[in-house]
């Protein structure tokens, strides 16, 4: 059989029509497109509004007691424990970025007691409550938000030292700041579960009614708490 100047051609076309692959010989190879990439998109939650929950957490205290007051330590108190208390606040959004300011109160148990260098004297340092005032930002990534939080801080606190000359009770409220960060997770609509780092440093000032010299205190507090919200 005699091929023609027109039988390439036309044995091309005939290939492809029958799906083929194309043959050497000036004849295009087909051209595949790759299968398109789809990105998944978070779906922003919406945070505003106005919330109120509970939290329980756990703190260590390092304290400093002052001993040019005329009060010398053996050993620097370390009062610790748990707390639990109540929390409120109100977030407003805007775009991914969320704004708002929450109030906490916690009943704490934090205690530490110790000897003094003096002879049969010893010291006890109870701090029975907190409470903070704190603005928060965070970022909505869909169901969670992580957050940078600061604000103001007070704590009721006890000190007792039992001396040859005499007890010494004194108790009062002390006001320093708190700075700290956290992560909150949508569980849906209404409720959301966080947990939280806080540092808090409060400072104050023992008064030894005569026995001893008034005597500064400092407070550093490291808590970490977790809590449950619900949105209003």
């Amino acid at each position: 059989m005699t091929f023609s100047r027109y039988s390439a051609p036309l044995l091309a076309t005939l290939g492809m029509a029958a799906g083929f692959p194309a043959l050497a010989g000036g004849l295009t190879e087909p051209v595949y497109e790759p299968a398109p990439v789809v990105t998944p998109v978070v779906a922003p939650s919406d945070w505003t509004g106005f919330y109120t929950g509970v939290f329980l957490g756990y703190a260590d205290d390092d304290a400093d007691v002052d001993d040019e007051g005329g009060i010398a330590l053996d050993d620097q108190p370390n009062p610790s424990g748990g707390l639990g208390g109540i929390t409120g606040g109100y977030n407003f959004q805007s775009g991914q970025w969320v704004y708002g300011i929450e109030a906490d109160i916690a009943a704490t148990d934090l205690n530490d007691t110790g000897s003094l260098d003096a002879a049969d004297s010893e010291f006890e340092i109870d701090i029975n409550s907190m409470a903070t005032l704190r603005g928060r930002i965070g970022y909505d990534m869909g169901r969670w938000m992580p957050y940078a939080t600061a604000g103001a801080a007070a704590a009721d606190v006890d000190y007792t030292f039992d001396t040859p000359a005499g007890s010494i009770d004194d108790d009062g409220t002390m006001t320093g700041y708190t700075v700290g960060f956290g992560a909150e997770y949508a569980i849906n609509d209404r409720w959301s579960a966080k947990g939280e780092y806080l540092y808090t440093s409060i400072e104050g000032e023992f008064e030894g009614d005569g026995v001893v010299d008034d005597t500064d205190v400092d407070h550093e507090i490291h808590a970490v708490r977790a809590g449950l919200n619900y949105r209003f």
